[in-house]
């Protein structure tokens, strides 16, 4: 029972410690956020695409280049929190389940912003026998649904947006050149040529993507390929069977044409493990079902929280959510 003098320690406290336990957001933005979900279901249904429930925990870790997996230990046992449900769907497609799609909490350590959070909300969906255009395609068509903007998109190749808007030829500029781009920002690069390049992306070319219209940012270069498969470009050049999609300078989806060699996958994640100092381990029950077989299909994943933020023209991903990572 509360005594008086709870009621008075609590009536001195000051009015932003009684407010912490509040929401986020408010409660309008969470009902225009759950019409938003209705929308997606509604798609998706449409469409004839099976809504799944996939893992929280998992017995090995997502091992996305420069994402980093939060680890969990329950007694003996270790386990990791997603930083996508790419790994649980994947295996539902190697199941046989067909067309998948979720709506589920991803987390990703040392994420934090006006764009990102270490918890957030991915949407990813599988589509067998379709390739990364075509399904570049169907990511346009739902973001129109969701915001009511049109579907006028634009494409250019990741090499052509380093042409464009930085004035440069990622394949052949000279370390010297792009370290004199970078300016004060070549130290974090540190000599590393991918980070750099990634550095100039980031900086110069993605805020000016998607002004107007949605912009489809593809053939990413072969070492950037993730789980995608590699293609040749026109010249005969090898890039990842990948795009990003962007509105008004923010990347809101990134999907492959799947790869389906388990013997090469695993040979791309052991190598990303070796080059990380933490002590993440392999998704062996993901990686048995690679090499059992995955259908040919496409992937992709968008950042719902994102999608919100910009269908209801508000100032950060935080402002989407109930409650924030710092809130909870």
């Amino acid at each position: 029972m509360t005594t008086p003098g709870n009621r008075n320690a609590l009536g001195n406290r000051s009015e932003s410690e009684q407010r912490d336990w509040r929401p986020t957001a408010p409660v309008g933005v969470l009902r225009q956020r759950a019409e938003l979900v209705e929308r997606t279901r509604a798609f998706f249904r449409e469409r004839g695409v099976l809504e799944v429930d996939t893992p929280v925990l998992q017995g090995g870790a997502n091992l996305d280049h420069g994402v980093v997996p939060m680890r969990v230990t329950i007694g003996s046992e270790v386990r990791f929190l997603p930083t996508s449900p790419e790994h649980p769907l994947k295996r539902l497609v190697a199941s046989g389940c067909g067309d998948v799609w979720t709506l589920a909490p991803a987390f990703r350590a040392g994420e934090r912003g006006q764009r990102h959070a270490p918890e957030f909300r991915m949407l990813e969906w599988y589509r067998l026998g379709w390739d990364d255009r075509r399904l570049a395609s169907e990511v346009i068509a739902l973001l129109a649904t969701l915001t009511g903007w049109s579907d006028e998109h634009g494409i250019i190749t990741w090499r052509d947006a380093f042409r464009t808007y930085a004035g440069i030829d990622p394949l052949t500029v000279d370390d010297a050149t792009l370290i004199a781009r970078l300016g004060a920002d070549a130290v974090v690069a540190n000599h590393d040529r991918r980070i750099a390049l990634d550095l100039l992306l980031t900086r110069d070319i993605e805020p000016r993507l998607g002004r107007g219209r949605w912009t489809v940012l593809t053939d990413y270069p072969a070492d950037q390929c993730a789980q995608a498969r590699i293609r040749h470009a026109g010249d005969g050049t090898p890039v990842a069977a990948r795009f990003e999609i962007y509105r008004d300078g923010i990347e809101l989806a990134n999907g492959y044409h799947e790869l389906l060699d388990g013997r090469a996958l695993r040979g791309r994640l052991e190598q990303e493990l070796a080059a990380r100092s933490s002590d993440e381990q392999l998704d062996e029950r993901f990686l048995a079902a690679m090499a059992n077989g995955l259908p040919d299909c496409a992937g992709v994943a968008v950042g719902f929280d994102r999608v919100v933020m910009l269908a209801l023209s508000l100032p950060d991903v935080g402002a989407t959510q109930a409650f924030t990572w710092g809130d909870a």
